[in-house]
């Protein structure tokens, strides 16, 4: 996946989580709803103001909202999962036992 890309999910997934409709974001942060749309399906990048202007309206430092590692694909992150567990010593693996074992119950 390309940065675009990404970038496009992780504002989809932001957008969504507070229940706004693309032309909603849109009309908040001052573009063309099918350019939010763009944006979002990868084919546009957002302007560094454009950027600051999701981070106010999500209320997340920009830092944040650029966070993408999460939205890899499925294998990728299966993968990196994989990895670090394979890395943890005895204690580390109980505690992620005991974690996994929360989130999904």
């Amino acid at each position: 996946m390309t940065v675009k890309q990404l970038l496009g999910l992780r504002i989809k997934e932001l957008r969504t989580k507070i229940k706004l409709t693309q032309a909603q974001l849109a009309e908040k942060v001052g573009i063309d709803p099918k350019h939010q749309s763009c944006i979002e399906n990868g084919k546009n990048f957002p302007s560094a103001d454009l950027l600051d202007k999701y981070a106010k309206i999500f209320n997340l430092d920009i830092c944040v909202l650029l966070e993408l590692k999460h939205n890899q694909p499925r294998e990728v992150l299966e993968n990196y999962i994989h990895e670090k567990i394979r890395s943890c010593c005895d204690e580390d693996l109980k505690i992620i036992y005991r974690i996994i074992s929360a989130v999904l119950t």
